[in-house]
């Protein structure tokens, strides 16, 4: 267990232990309905962990960012697909908090309420009516959205059938709205994250109260305070998926371990650990991950620290968060390429869970917000120019 992790959380960790049995006896399943199994879904609500960022006065574990973070990793080093559901069901409370208080305890009230969705404006337009905003088009690759009682979008201002401009950019409304209004799609058909079910929602003129909506690129929690206030949402989520990709990568150096302990490759007497060539391959992936958590969790947890103390966060401040974010999830997939070639035939197998950790950490790190793209938006800012994106 991380020793960083607050007492609050460690509690978390222990239940994340106890339901590792029900996720493993289930993850061939879910890789095969290209969707999180019930089972699983159930063992995570029925240990709270859907509600580790609910505040304490909802029954919620109200617990820290980076807190949140380091137990994705943990249940993402027993499965990736798992781990990716766990960070969108138990994170969404993080968007949740720009709504009104009411709207809030009206979705997060529920026992069950988690919400799922997309913030890619591309595929969603939003025209303001009386008393809120209409919303039509399509949530993309929304993870969970099968076990989700709401449904998150975000999309552009229309006004007069076209683009609402501020600064050059369109003025982007997000909303969260009964999952029954929309019409779950079987579009999720992947090499990795299979289990993830991110199939793509659709609706059509849902109407959305004005109290369950908030301004994307602006949004700002009309009642939290702390470090829920302070910290701008894009650096609230930042991390969440990141930390996926590296317990995927632990989960891969931990079965390269248990292989080469009894594995003799082909034309060899020795077994693999005793092989100089797997040695060297495993101290480099070994390397590679811890120096991808050390930056990345450095950085997230100064992002906490400076949160509390009511600092100011500049567009720089952004940039450098996402750089770890990229950062960590290169250095990460790096590792798992390393462990793969020292399996040898062992991870091209599907009975491995090397095969698997592989396919996920690579469709994982596709991801619009850890991509290789981003470098581009992050070098801008540092050389002193305009992101050239609304999200960096």
């Amino acid at each position: 267990m991380d020793r960083l992790i607050s007492e609050r959380a460690r509690p978390y960790f222990e239940k994340v232990q106890k339901i590792g049995p029900i996720i493993r006896a289930h993850a061939d399943r879910a890789e095969r309905e290209a969707q999180m199994p019930r089972e699983v879904i159930a063992a995570f609500h029925d240990a709270g962990l859907f509600r580790i960022l609910i505040p304490r006065n909802m029954g919620g574990g109200e617990l820290t960012i980076p807190d949140s973070l380091r137990l994705c990793e943990e249940v993402s080093r027993i499965d990736g697909s798992a781990g990716w559901n766990f960070a969108i069901c138990s994170g969404s409370p993080l968007f949740g908090y720009n709504l009104s208080r009411a709207a809030f305890e009206k979705i997060y009230g529920d026992p069950l309420g988690v919400s799922a969705g997309s913030l890619n404006p591309a595929t969603t337009r939003v025209v303001a009516s009386d008393g809120g905003w209409r919303f039509s088009g399509k949530a993309t690759y929304a993870s969970a959205s099968a076990h989700a009682t709401y449904l998150m979008a975000a999309g552009m201002v229309l006004r007069d059938g076209a683009p609402q401009l501020v600064d050059g950019f369109p003025v982007m409304r997000a909303g969260l709205f009964p999952i029954k209004n929309a019409k779950i799609l079987n579009t999720w058909s992947t090499a990795g994250m299979r289990g993830t079910g991110s199939n793509d929602c659709e609706f059509d003129n849902v109407f959305v109260p004005d109290e369950f909506t908030f301004d994307w690129l602006n949004a700002k929690s009309p009642w939290q305070r702390g470090a829920f206030e302070k910290i701008p949402l894009q650096l609230q989520f930042v991390g969440g998926l990141v930390s996926v990709v590296l317990g995927t990568a632990r989960h891969a150096l931990d079965t390269l371990n248990e292989i080469a302990q009894a594995k003799v490759p082909a034309a060899t007497r020795a077994t693999l650990r005793e092989r100089s060539l797997a040695q060297i391959q495993y101290a480099q992936a070994e390397g590679l991950l811890r120096a991808a958590r050390a930056y990345f969790y450095n950085c997230n947890d100064e992002i906490w620290r400076e949160g509390e103390a009511g600092e100011t966060f500049s567009i720089q401040d952004r940039a450098h968060a996402r750089l770890a974010v990229v950062t960590a999830a290169k250095l990460a997939v790096q590792a798992v390429d390393l462990v793969a070639d020292a399996a040898g035939m062992n991870s091209a197998q599907t009975s491995c869970p090397i095969e698997r950790c592989w396919r996920d950490v690579h469709t994982a790190t596709q991801h619009v917000l850890m991509n290789t793209a981003r470098y581009e938006v992050v070098g801008r800012v540092l050389f002193g120019l305009d992101p050239g994106s609304p999200v960096i």
